[in-house]
């Protein structure tokens, strides 16, 4: 696979170079994602929309695909659709941390965890998540800490735009930040494409651009979202 367990931390722009530009991206309310269609897997992304830097992974897969995680020190190659949750139980028990009915959590340090769910009959291994907590938590893969009061989180939804996502062979990943009122307030090229005057336009052309703007516990906040445009 392309996309491993290195990428976390990285600036989505240099997955994008060794990968490849990813199949969507899109802004929902658990957060951004980048997703990347990769040797048999699928692949989000979840990217801080500020530093523009991976903060998870979240991968599905059927078998032969694999991915290497480092646990306590040491490299373990998890392989999908093969890995059950009785050889997980038995490897990983010193790593545990919450335990669901088809899944298991482990504690990687004190800011990022690993997410195995497995397939309710076989007990095989589908989905593996890895990352920052608290981008877990959002994705709510992981239970919220009892001493912190949860926030329902809501993206900006898009109401006026003056260029479609569109669906040519060129892409551009822009980042849009939206204040409260849902009035665009910068646009930066995140992903640039090989047409630097396309690029070079777009923040003049999405500056009207209206939202319905993000709400945090009900309250308009503003926020940012990432836009693919093909072209």
């Amino acid at each position: 696979m392309c996309v491993t367990a290195d990428a976390l931390a990285v600036p989505v722009a240099a997955l994008v170079r060794r990968c490849g530009a990813p199949a969507r991206v899109a802004s929902r309310n658990d957060g951004n994602h980048f997703t990347f269609l990769d040797d048999g897997a699928t692949v989000d992304a979840l990217v801080d929309p500020d530093a523009a830097v991976v903060r998870a992974l979240d991968i599905y897969a059927e078998s032969p695909a694999t991915i290497v995680v480092a646990i306590d020190g040491a490299t373990r190659t998890f392989a999908f659709g093969s890995y059950d949750m009785m050889h997980a139980d038995a490897d990983l028990a010193g790593a545990a941390d919450y335990s669901f009915s088809d899944g298991r959590a482990y504690r990687l340090d004190a800011g990022h965890e690993l997410v195995l769910s497995f397939n309710p009959a076989t007990k095989k291994l589908t989905r593996i998540s890895i990352g920052e907590r608290l981008t877990l938590e959002r994705m709510n893969l992981l239970p919220e800490q009892i001493d912190r009061r949860p926030f329902t989180y809501l993206a900006p939804v898009p109401k006026q735009m003056a260029v479609s996502d569109g669906s040519g062979t060129h892409a551009t990943v822009v980042r849009v930040d939206v204040d409260r009122f849902g009035i665009v307030r910068a646009v930066t090229v995140v992903v640039p494409s090989d047409d630097a005057a396309f690029d070079a336009a777009l923040g003049a052309r999405l500056d009207d651009d209206s939202y319905e703007p993000a709400r945090l516990a009900s309250r308009p906040v503003a926020a940012s979202i990432f836009r693919e445009l093909r072209h």
